[in-house]
């Protein structure tokens, strides 16, 4: 039983140790990153200053042109939009850019799947969040997705395991990186075999999620007057039931809410956009030129 107890003991002890120092590796991999996401989080994360900040998903990422903004009104602009995440993600991201600095106006770009509606667990949205564990308002983020994420995360190696392949290859061989200003502009004309009409069909009620609807409000609440939520344009359109809760807060708050989802210069129209739900470059560029013509039409920058 002693010679068990002391196997167990030293297998534990190498186990952690190995935690520790795969932890500490890739901790030194993640902040050196030479390129890929993995720099750009870096970058939005510890050390952004802007303007004007563009947030959301890969419909921000790749709708949004900051160079455009800047040449028009003369403000820098970086979009720290993300694939495939929304609000609980970008609400932990803002509050770490809020310690350095306000931005003059927040963009945020609103996606139904990741910032409002029920769907897929709650858990993918804090992968992008758990280098920055240790830090408080993101440790709490944590716990109100799930309270035993506080266990998980006493593993170093656990903080990294969700992007080990792309720490890697940012580290040692980045194969691509967005510009500068975070834009990440889809190149190439329609292709329809990516329209799913199935997925887009109307329903009578749509389901939400209560804590993306708390971080939204949170969100809201912690930008003021400086925030203005916006739904680009989608090939398919949009039901806007899915919008129900965006659009009453923005009238609680009296927060400018600007829709451009079933925008009829942009629905269906194959010569913007690549898929049926992200547009091309071409897309991208019109839209945020309207975009800033809304902005200004509603006294929000000159």
């Amino acid at each position: 039983m002693k010679k068990f107890i002391i196997k167990t003991a030293i297998l534990l002890a190498i186990i952690a140790s190995i935690d520790v120092l795969a932890g500490y590796t890739f901790d030194y991999f993640y902040t050196n990153a030479k390129g890929g996401m993995t720099l750009r989080d870096n970058y939005i994360c510890n050390e952004l200053k802007t303007d004007i900040l563009l947030c959301g998903s890969s419909r921000c990422v790749h709708h949004y042109n900051p160079q455009i903004f800047t040449d028009s009104i003369h403000m820098s602009c970086y979009n720290s939009g993300q694939d495939g995440n929304g609000i609980i993600l970008l609400y932990g991201r803002l509050q770490m850019i809020k310690k350095r600095m306000t931005p003059k106006l927040v963009i945020y770009d609103i996606n139904p799947e990741f910032d409002l509606l029920q769907g897929e667990d709650d858990h993918r949205y804090l992968n992008w969040l758990k280098p920055y564990y240790a830090k408080k308002e993101i440790k709490d983020i944590f716990l109100s997705v799930d309270s035993t994420e506080q266990w998980k995360m006493l593993s170093n190696m656990y903080r990294y395991n969700s992007h080990i392949i792309e720490i890697l290859m940012d580290y040692f061989h980045p194969i691509i990186s967005p510009n500068k200003n975070g834009f990440w502009p889809q190149p190439g004309e329609m292709d329809k075999l990516k329209i799913r009409e199935e997925d887009h069909v109307q329903k009578e009620s749509y389901d939400f999620d209560p804590l993306k609807l708390y971080y939204m409000e949170r969100y809201a609440e912690s930008l003021e007057d400086k925030i203005v939520f916006c739904v680009s344009p989608i090939w398919y359109g949009m039901d806007t039931k899915q919008l129900t809760p965006i659009i009453e807060l923005c009238k609680k708050k009296g927060i400018e809410f600007i829709d451009f989802s079933n925008n009829p210069k942009y629905v269906r129209n194959d010569y913007y956009f690549t898929d049926g739900s992200h547009m091309n470059s071409i897309g991208a560029d019109e839209f945020t030129k309207d975009l800033i013509i809304e902005l200004r039409n509603r006294n929000i920058i000159k």
